[in-house]
């Protein structure tokens, strides 16, 4: 034996044989793998897969086999039909299929299938159907898949609400040793080419009777938002029937975050359950919060008894709790109902509920926004919408209706309301106000989406720091152009005002102001209004003025109008009038300047009309009656400055047919300057004779109706 296997022509016999037994089990390999791969063969197996569905299957005839590492069949483009027709439902560039091994003589088993580059369209029918749900349904020959591999494809979803389509679908699906499937997917999905939604997920995949198990099923997905992106997860214990369109997801849980305003939300549902066309859930609870370091958000949302379906969807109740926190105030808001929702038909939510209340956060506490309202809400035609409320509103009754109606054609957009309040309080607010009054224009009115507003509003009492203002009626008008109160008729400083107010939107914004004040106090309103306080008294006033700018003096320099006043029973303020005349009765003091600022000439009516032209009102002929003495006047009264100059006549009552007395007045409005005006006394007279004469006279005439005896003319003029 030792010298047989040191013979050279056993081993030349011994590689000769071998060499031609190897090829030949080569040639038989070949053969067999090509007996067990043929085209034939291949196209009768994929009829077979499709038998009864309409569908036809192609593909190239260019087959690629292989024996390493597996018995693998390479089949490239692949083309299954759409049921009667020759069109592609689904096409795949290249497709791998490889065998085990002990499939050749026993069942039907993959190792490993590989789908690339492949392209479905996918549709979902209006009974709920799949337009490729007869393709998972089983027929002919079963075949046991240990490992499916689906890489860069494309899927096409046409849904009834819109398309869908997916790129880069990866999917890795391989059999466990729990008898399930573990898996991993992946792509970017884009509705009707909008933003990109990155997602993917994993699990694991179990047959079950008419479907899968897929406990902790884990789905995540990025998309872009505000400049950034938004990441959401979800969680679910699934349950899938595909042949019963039925999808059980238990103990579901959903995270969303976002780097913008560090936005977080996390939801739960013990159970959603989607079957055919319809999606419900006894219950569903989120918290969420967000903002920054000046700002802070957060808050709870429900919603309990769920009913989703493609037209129509109810919420038995959903409930909305939140806070707004920032440096100075935290405000708390609740809104709750059941909802209606029919598609492109109505929204609804007939027992809406909505509650406020807002705080100080450092300081001492002054709680306002103190509401509690109910009533409807519906939108109609997506487009169109309605809002009625009644409640409590700072612990004050109020009524609040809105009627929204969309843009058609030419026409813009807009809001019809009525606003009807008891009392409302704006001492609250009072702060926040006056901080924004420096603003042109309110920012909100120059969004593009803001409607033209019609409001009519009817407060009872609006009470201001200092002023209260009763059965407030008016109509509100306001777009990007203006903002106008008309018909203003409301119960002011005693008396009661009617007219109109308009803001337009310039820069600086244009004020423009009409008034028609019956018996109300004039000091008050002539303050508010100009800054002025020389005159007291209750009695009427005619306003008609317009101003542009952002503050008080830049209103008053480009101030101009009208204003007419009739005024009784008050007082000419900083000015006394009686005691000027006594002093220059009896030669004291008479050129001197008033010191009191509480002195006053009280008079029992006086009428004012005066042009005002950049804050300077101007009057010719004002008069001013009291019991002792007329006075008529003419000059003006600078608001800019508040400074008067006035050229006044003063007659007696009591000898009306007496020369009268004039008199300049200048110098602050607080505390003028009262002089007699002795160049107007004099006037023609040429020697000094005549003109202290004509004093004495005047004097003796005018004034024997003070108490103070009078001094001889002489005197007068020798002291002059």
């Amino acid at each position: 034996m030792i010298r047989l296997f040191q013979s050279g022509k056993f081993w030349l016999r011994f590689a000769v044989y071998g060499t031609l037994a190897a090829a030949a089990a080569a040639f038989g390999l070949y053969f067999l793998l090509h007996h067990l791969f043929d085209g034939r063969r291949i196209q009768a197996l994929a009829d077979d897969a499709v038998r009864g569905t309409g569908r036809t299957v192609r593909f190239s005839t260019d087959i690629g086999r292989s024996w390493l590492p597996r018995p693998t069949l390479t089949l490239r483009d692949v083309a299954v039909s759409k049921p009667n027709s020759r069109a592609d439902a689904v096409h795949i560039g290249e497709m791998r299929i490889g065998l085990s091994w002990r499939s050749l003589w026993n069942g039907a088993e993959i190792e490993k299938w590989v789908l690339q580059n492949a392209d479905a369209e996918l549709t979902r029918r209006a009974d709920g159907s799949w337009s490729l749900q007869d393709l998972w349904q089983p027929r002919g020959r079963t075949w046991h898949v240990n490992r499916l591999i689906v890489e860069n494809s494309r899927i096409n979803l046409h849904l009834p609400e819109g398309g869908y389509r997916t790129e880069r679908f990866h999917l890795n699906m391989e059999q466990s040793a729990e008898a399930g499937r573990v898996f991993r997917i992946s792509g970017i999905t884009r509705r009707n080419n909008g933003l990109p939604l990155v997602w993917e997920g994993s699990g694991t995949a179990a047959p079950s009777d008419n479907g899968w198990l897929l406990p902790a099923l884990h789905l995540e997905a990025e998309l872009p938002f505000q400049n950034g992106t938004a990441r959401v997860a979800a969680d679910a214990d699934v349950v899938w029937q595909p042949q019963h369109n039925t999808l059980r997801a238990e103990n579901f849980s959903l995270r969303a975050d976002s780097a913008y305003r560090q936005f977080h939300l996390t939801a739960r549902s013990p159970l959603v359950l989607w079957k055919g066309n319809h999606i419900s859930t006894a219950e569903i609870n989120s918290v969420f919060t967000a903002g920054n370091d000046d700002s802070h958000w957060d808050g709870s949302f429900s919603l309990s008894r769920v009913s989703l379906r493609p037209s129509v969807a109810t919420v038995g109740e959903f409930n909305l709790n939140g806070s707004h926190k920032n440096a100075s105030r935290q405000t708390t808001f609740g809104l709750s109902g059941p909802l209606v929702w029919q598609k492109n038909t109505l929204l609804e939510s007939d027992r809406l509920v909505l509650t406020t209340h807002q705080d100080n956060v450092k300081a001492a506490p002054r709680p306002r926004l103190i509401s509690r309202m109910e009533g409807r809400f519906a939108m109609n035609g997506g487009r169109n919408w309605q809002l009625d409320l009644k409640g409590l509103f700072d612990r004050q009754h109020a009524a609040l209706s809105a009627r929204y109606t969309a843009a058609a054609d030419a026409a813009p957009a807009k809001l019809t309301a009525e606003l009807d309040a008891g009392k409302i309080s704006l001492a609250p607010y009072w702060n926040d106000l006056q901080a924004q009054g420096g603003h042109s224009f309110p920012a909100l009115f120059n969004h593009a989406l803001m409607p033209n507003i019609e409001a009519a509003v009817r407060i009872g009492g609006l009470t201001l720091p200092g002023l209260q203002i009763d059965d407030l009626q008016t109509t509100l008008h306001a777009d990007g152009r203006r903002i106008a109160l008309t018909n203003f008729s409301a119960g002011l400083y005693g008396g009661r005002t009617e007219g109109g107010i308009s803001i337009a939107n310039t820069s600086p914004p244009v004020y423009h102001l009409q008034q028609n004040a019956q018996g109300v106090q004039i000091r008050p309103l002539l303050q508010d209004l100009l800054g002025y306080h020389g005159i007291s008294g209750s009695g009427n006033a005619v306003l008609d003025l317009t101003a542009k700018g952002s503050d008080r003096a830049g209103l008053t320099q480009t101030l101009n109008g009208s204003l007419q006043l009739n005024i009784s029973n008050g007082a000419w303020l900083g000015v006394d009038m009686a005691n000027f005349l006594r002093n220059l009765r009896n030669n004291t003091a008479a050129d001197g300047k008033t010191r009191n600022e509480q002195v006053q000439t009280p008079f029992s009516s006086f009428s004012l009309n005066s042009e005002i032209s950049a804050g300077i009102g101007r009057h010719d002929h004002t008069e001013l009656e009291s019991d002792a003495f007329s006075i008529t006047s003419s000059g003006q009264t600078d608001l800019n400055t508040q400074t008067v100059s006035e050229n006044v006549l003063i007659r007696n009552n009591t000898n009306p047919n007496a020369k009268p007395i004039p008199i300049k007045i200048s110098g602050p409005v607080a505390n003028p300057s009262v002089t007699l005006d002795y160049n107007r006394l004099t006037s023609g007279l040429a020697t000094p004779e005549e003109k202290q004469r004509a004093l004495a006279e005047t004097l003796r005439e005018q004034w024997q109706w003070l108490n103070t005896p009078p001094k001889t003319a002489g005197e007068s003029a020798n002291k002059r």
